[in-house]
Parts: C-alpha cells; sequence; structure tokens
C-alpha cells in the first residue's frame, strides 16, 4: 500500500509512503488514506498524516495521465472526482480528529490536504505552494474553499495567482499551523497535539468540525438550527454526562473511559 499505518498509543499515524515522487497521489494513495481514517475511527482516538521522505505530498501524479496529453488532454474532472474529493471528504468527515505533520513541500492537492486536516504542525523547511495557476489551472481538492476560510479572500488569491511559496514562518503567522519545529521533530510534534485532543470527547470533536464547516458555508439561521440538533444529540451522551459530572466535582474530565 502507499499509506502505512501504525499506532503511538491511541494516535494513529498515516503516512504517505510514495517519497521517490515526492508522495503524489495516485488512486491506490487515496485508498489507502481514506481506509486509514477509516480505521483510525475504529482503533485510536486522534490521526496524523505526514509525508515519508522530503516532501508532505506534491500533489496529483499524472504519470498515467501523461498519454491522454497527446489526444487532447486527460479528463481531469474524473481524476478529481475518483481521486481527490474522496480525500477531502475523508478528512472533514472522519470521526476522530486530525493533525498534518506537514514534514515538507505540501504543494497543489498536496497544500489541500493539509488545509483538510483539523491542525497543522510544520517543519520549519516546509512550505505551501498552490502550483495550479503554473499549469493553467485551478486549485482544487477543496483549497477554493478552505485556503480563504483559513487566511482570507484577499492572502488567498495573492498567494494562489503569485504561485509562489508560504514558508512555514509566515504559515504560523497565518494561523495555518500551530507550531513550527526543526524537520526531525515534526512528527512527534504532531502525535503530542494530537495525543492531547486524544484525551478529548471525539464524537464532540467531529460534530464541532462539521458544524463549523457547515456554518462557514450557511446562513445565520441554518447554524443556530444545525448547533441546536447537534447539541441536542450530544446532551445525552456519556462523553458529556462524563464531562458535567466532572465540572461539578472539580476534577479533569475522563473521556477515554466513556
Amino acid at each position: 500500500m502507499s499509506v502505512r499505518y501504525e499506532m503511538r498509543d491511541d494516535v494513529a499515524v498515516l503516512t504517505l509512503d510514495r517519497p521517490d515522487r515526492f508522495n503524489a497521489v495516485t488512486q491506490e494513495l487515496c485508498d489507502g488514506l481514506i481506509d486509514g481514517l477509516r480505521r483510525a475511527g475504529d482503533e485510536a482516538r486522534a490521526a496524523v498524516v505526514t509525508g515519508a521522505g522530503k516532501a508532505f505530498c506534491s500533489g496529483a501524479d499524472l504519470s498515467d495521465l501523461m498519454g491522454e496529453y497527446e489526444t487532447g488532454g486527460p479528463d481531469l474532472a474524473r481524476v478529481i472526482h475518483d481521486r481527490f474529493n474522496p480525500m477531502v471528504e475523508a478528512l472533514l468527515a472522519a470521526p476522530v480528529p486530525t493533525v498534518a505533520a506537514v514534514n515538507g513541500a505540501a504543494a497543489g492537492a498536496g497544500m489541500g490536504l493539509a488545509l483538510a486536516c483539523d491542525l497543522r504542525v510544520m517543519a520549519d523547511s516546509a512550505f505551501f505552494l498552490s502550483a495550479f495557476i503554473g499549469l493553467a489551472l485551478i486549485p482544487d481538492t477543496g483549497t477554493t474553499w478552505l485556503l480563504p476560510h483559513h487566511i482570507g479572500l484577499s492572502r488567498a488569491i495573492e498567494l494562489t495567482f503569485s504561485n509562489r511559496r508560504m514558508p512555514a514562518e509566515e504559515a504560523e503567522r497565518l494561523g495555518l499551523t500551530v507550531a513550527v519545529t526543526p524537520v526531525g521533530e515534526v512528527v512527534d510534534r504532531a502525535v503530542e497535539v494530537a495525543s492531547k485532543l486524544a484525551d478529548g470527547p471525539t464524537a464532540a470533536y467531529a460534530a464541532t468540525r462539521r458544524l463549523l464547516v457547515a456554518a462557514a458555508a450557511s446562513d445565520v439561521a441554518a447554524a443556530v438550527e444545525a448547533e441546536r440538533v447537534a447539541q441536542g444529540e450530544l446532551g445525552t451522551s456519556p462523553a458529556h454526562l462524563e464531562g458535567m459530572r466532572a465540572f461539578l466535582e472539580k476534577r479533569t474530565a475522563d473521556f477515554r473511559g466513556v
């Protein structure tokens, strides 16, 4: 498989494992990431996504489509449908919180994958690069929605139009990453961040993510109604009852036990 899966205590570490191709996305890698996230939902309380070798993910691997450029160009809409959208959807619907350990270049679709994770930790040598405009394409893999919601419309336009690299220092300043570390420490730091999340209520994390994403794309009335429904569901959950008991007893909640 193109994605390695390992457990570190309660954290699943999913490593995109095509270092010779800078972890470029193939159908196999897409399927491996989705399967890994599904497995993490059964076995873990948080997940880290990272890349093997020098890159996090360099985007699409179009090597199997090169022949189609000689006959009018490949069907990129099909490639997005089959490979990229399913990964973004899996990350945004992950039953556990996700942390991207951006160990190197996150370019093209790779940037979209990092942005689709809940949090990001970056190596000091890592960078984001839209890359699409240089190929006369538009950003995909959720980037047209995720990037402006993370950093604002004007900055998103500048970054994509200029086709420049965003270094880790700038990403930290803009709030895109929660930490910048030496490259050799990036996975450990991401696992540390994920481990803290693993102590929390996973169902509430997933519901919060879903509602925040939905609210960003809806009006206030729809957002408050969605909040009402979700809060009603979580209000009788074992995790919430444990949280209230801990609050009243002035102790730390034990969400792992529920």
